[in-house]
């Protein structure tokens, strides 16, 4: 029997979610950025430069943003140290198109590449790369451990990974309040503005089913990276690994 896999409440193969998947977000890409402030009223933005910090990007790095989506965090690293080597991958063409288009339009387009495929399926050059980030993208995977072997394999000997991802508040009263936002307000927001209800109901399912940040410390030893620790963010709603190739 085929593995199943969490896609939000759901319980799908590999292959379905996958899928589905790609589905969301090519359905939700025309409003991706303005949903992400309108979901986090803009704090997103002060998450997204805190990890750009903990990267400590020096100069004439290579560096992969995975599950780039529309450029993000990929703007922020050039704006960071813009003498690097940048691979943007996403296995979403609409989602990569809009992070080349925002990269063009802030002026940079040098030392980039564009990759489309999802982490678990490319073969990518051993210990090459210097850093790799991942915002808000992880909970998507399909396959963790393979994931994190891709990664940790692309990765220098002491090259670093970091992982932006959401995550459930501790307190129990704040975990209520943080469950009715997800749950109710962003979904009628999407359906709102994006007229998509559907995808933005995945986005708290996911959030809720998601591994906690100890378990995520857990694959990430797993995986052979070293010096694993994380902090949490905004009243524990997110959180940021960092690890290292030994």
């Amino acid at each position: 029997m085929k593995k199943k896999v969490n896609f939000g409440f759901k319980k799908v193969s590999e292959d379905t979610k996958n899928l589905l998947i790609n589905n969301v977000f090519t359905s939700v890409a025309d409003n991706y950025d303005l949903m992400n402030d309108l979901m986090s009223l803009g704090i997103h933005r002060v998450w997204k430069n805190k990890m750009i910090k903990l990267c400590n990007l020096q100069d004439c790095q290579k560096v992969i943003d995975i599950a780039t989506g529309s450029g993000d965090i990929a703007a922020r690293l050039l704006k960071s140290e813009d003498n690097i080597h940048l691979t943007c991958l996403d296995t979403n063409l609409d989602m990569l198109s809009l992070c080349k288009n925002k990269l063009l339009d802030l002026g940079f387009n040098k030392n980039i590449d564009f990759i489309q495929s999802s982490i678990e399926k490319i073969k990518l050059d051993k210990n090459i790369f210097d850093l790799s980030t991942i915002a808000f993208g992880f909970r998507n995977f399909t396959n963790h451990a393979i994931a994190l072997q891709n990664i940790f394999d692309s990765l220098k000997p002491g090259g670093k990974i970091v992982i932006m991802e959401f995550s459930q508040p501790r307190d129990k009263n704040r975990n209520k309040f943080y469950d009715y936002h997800i749950h109710n307000i962003i979904p009628k927001i999407g359906e709102v503005i994006a007229k998509d209800y559907d995808s933005y109901k995945y986005l708290a399912e996911s959030i809720e089913t998601y591994m906690t940040p100890d378990e995520v410390t857990k694959i990430l030893i797993d995986s052979g990276f070293i010096k694993v620790k994380y902090l949490y963010l905004f009243g524990d709603i997110v959180t940021i690994h960092v690890g290292y190739k030994n």
